[in-house]
């Protein structure tokens, strides 16, 4: 018997032993699991790395959890406690992060779908430990201690926060209703990946006929021309935006643009019926009148009153600018139609303003294009933040990305020659990927005395990619975005905090876009415009007489545009402040009424 005993204790020791092996094989073999400061090895993902990864991350921050509820009182410090909570936010990030991107930019259904998958195990996961009763009472214990009233200011921020953000996920109330709590807000995330997906998804084309492109730049022409005098629109932004810039028929400028603004219907209708109702039910749980009232407590505004004075304030200012800028483009639509109507539609908007910017300030949009080639607008952005941040960009030869036309560099301080971060750059439109422009995270700074994790960022748009005859070229909104996110992205990259949960744009959803809405305001300077400008063909610099012009008409129509702003921000706050989903109105009614009643077409 004690040999048979011992045969047995063997074979567990040699499968436990088989076991690890087979682990650490697949640890060392998942590009999500290797975290240190080398570049993430992109193309080497596979179905079922991010499975894998998430299962792992999740098992680990499980067992550090467990130990930071597990220490008793007297025990607690600040590293076992409060810094090994943001040590798990940082764990769980570094692959969340990571699906979030791929949702939305990978060019493989499989990972895009496994990515969704797990972006929802991982929120389902977030939900219920922002509920979790122990890990609350031990921050609890923390807070009253010694040790927590002698915090750095950094530190007793991020306990105040935690405390605050378990009360307002319900931690004070009865287990039943945290259970619906966590039921809803898992629907939620389902439903959100969804409504992002219908339109990620979305292949739509129109064809058209010679005589509809009339008054289009002939490259585009080139670019969407199949045979037999036919050409396919497809209903990404580029695409878009240039024809409705210079498309002469009325007609397929109205046509094209309602196919672009009803991109996901009508399945993105009900969807979002769904979640403004989930959410209202969400917040009336927490104890809030609405979900606007349970969101913006947490902003810097404080409370919905302030956000609503701030948007009618700006409606009552801008008004009569607005007026001014929507009859100029009335007498322009006369003049060039012969038509006395008094309205200006949607579809007419962007056609008539570029024609007023060729008549009144001699500024061809196209002409412009042609200084604002990519690689030279991206030379003159880095050249400006080297020297306003002290820092170089190193390119990388060949590197590890999920689409070949991604690109990579690395960011190295002038003085120390340190590594700051990483970043990438996924600039044209393709199937199935976001169809806007975004910067993602995708590793945060972490820093510690034993470990500084670099910060990874991405930049995700859709400008025109190069073509045979022409590179790519940037009309002056897309070079604005392009400082825009790259503000974001600097944002995240030379951000000098100590924690992970306060690291880079981890900051107040109303503060988060002042350092992108800064570098945006950039390009409206000379100097700027003289670094980014040269023409494709031969670099010489951009001519001061088309500065001159670009600056002079930058508030051209800037009256429509901000009512268009204002309308959004309305729209939002009345979605989630005053809207009573599935009453006697639809959410369409609402936006028609709003649109309607604040902009002017």
């Amino acid at each position: 018997m004690i040999y048979r005993y011992k045969y047995y204790i063997i074979l567990i020791l040699v499968s436990i032993i088989i076991l690890l092996k087979i682990q650490s094989n697949s640890i060392n073999k998942n590009p999500l699991l290797k975290i240190n400061n080398n570049p993430i090895q992109f193309s080497q993902i596979k179905n079922g790395h991010i499975d894998y990864a998430t299962e792992y991350t999740l098992s680990i921050t499980d067992s550090i959890l467990h130990e930071i509820i597990s220490i008793k009182k007297n025990n607690q410090t600040i590293e076992n406690t409060l810094l090994k909570l943001d040590y798990i936010y940082n764990y769980i990030y570094n692959i969340w992060n990571i699906t979030s991107l791929f949702s939305s930019v990978h060019p493989d259904e499989y990972i895009r779908k496994e990515a969704d998958v797990n972006d929802i195990i991982i929120q389902e996961y977030m939900v219920k430990l922002s509920i979790n009763q122990k890990l609350y009472n031990s921050l609890k214990l923390f807070s009253d201690s010694k040790v927590a009233k002698s915090l750095s200011t950094s530190r007793k921020r991020f306990l105040i926060s935690e405390l605050r953000d378990f009360k307002s996920n319900g931690i004070h109330l009865p287990i039943d209703t945290r259970e619906e709590l966590f039921e809803i807000k898992k629907r939620i995330a389902d439903l959100s990946i969804e409504f992002s997906n219908n339109i990620t998804s979305n292949t739509d084309s129109i064809i058209f006929s010679e005589d509809m492109l009339d008054g289009l730049p002939i490259d585009y022409k080139n670019k969407y021309y199949i045979s037999n005098d036919k050409y396919i629109i497809d209903l990404s932004a580029p695409s878009v935006d240039l024809f409705m810039q210079y498309a002469l028929s009325d007609s397929a400028r109205k046509k094209i643009r309602y196919k672009y603004l009803n991109i996901g219907y009508p399945d993105n209708i009900l969807v979002l019926d769904e979640i403004l109702f989930l959410r209202k039910k969400l917040a009336n749980l927490l104890g809030y009148d609405s979900y606007a009232k349970y969101s913006i407590e947490r902003s810097m505004a404080g409370n919905t009153r302030v956000v609503w004075d701030f948007e009618n304030e700006l409606l009552k200012n801008i008004k009569h600018k607005a007026k001014m800028d929507n009859q100029k483009l009335i007498d322009l639509k006369a003049s060039l139609i012969n038509n006395n109507s008094s309205i200006i539609y949607d579809w007419e908007k962007y056609f008539l303003e570029n024609q007023y910017l060729i008549a009144n300030h001699n500024l061809n949009l196209d002409v412009v294009r042609e200084y604002f080639e990519l690689n030279n607008v991206l030379e003159g952005l880095f050249n400006i933040t080297e020297k306003l941040f002290g820092i170089y960009y190193l390119k990388v030869d060949n590197p590890s990305v999920w689409h070949e036309d991604v690109i990579m560099y690395e960011v190295y301080d002038e003085n120390t020659r340190y590594l700051l971060g990483q970043f990438y750059m996924d600039l044209y439109p393709r199937n199935d990927k976001y169809q806007h422009a975004a910067e993602f995270t995708i590793r945060s700074l972490q820093v510690n005395d034993k470990y500084f994790q670099v910060p990874i960022a991405c930049i995700v748009t859709n400008f025109s990619e190069p073509t045979n005859i022409y590179p790519s070229l940037l009309n002056i909104e897309e070079v604005e975005t392009l400082f825009h996110e790259f503000g974001h992205l600097l944002h995240d990259i030379l951000s000098k905090t100590e924690l992970t949960t306060q690291s880079g744009t981890s900051v107040d959803m109303d503060f988060v876009e002042a350092p992108a809405q800064m570098f945006e305001n950039w390009i409206y300077e000379k100097e700027v415009l003289q670094l980014i400008g040269k023409h494709y063909k031969d670099n010489t610099i951009i001519e001061d007489s088309i500065i001159t012009k670009i600056i002079d008409s930058r508030n051209v129509q800037s009256g429509n545009d901000l009512l268009q702003q204002i309308f959004y921000g309305m729209l939002d706050l009345t979605f989630h402040d005053l809207y009573i989903p599935y009453d006697n109105r639809t959410s369409t009614e609402v936006l028609i009424e709003l649109q309607n009643s604040i902009t002017n077409y």
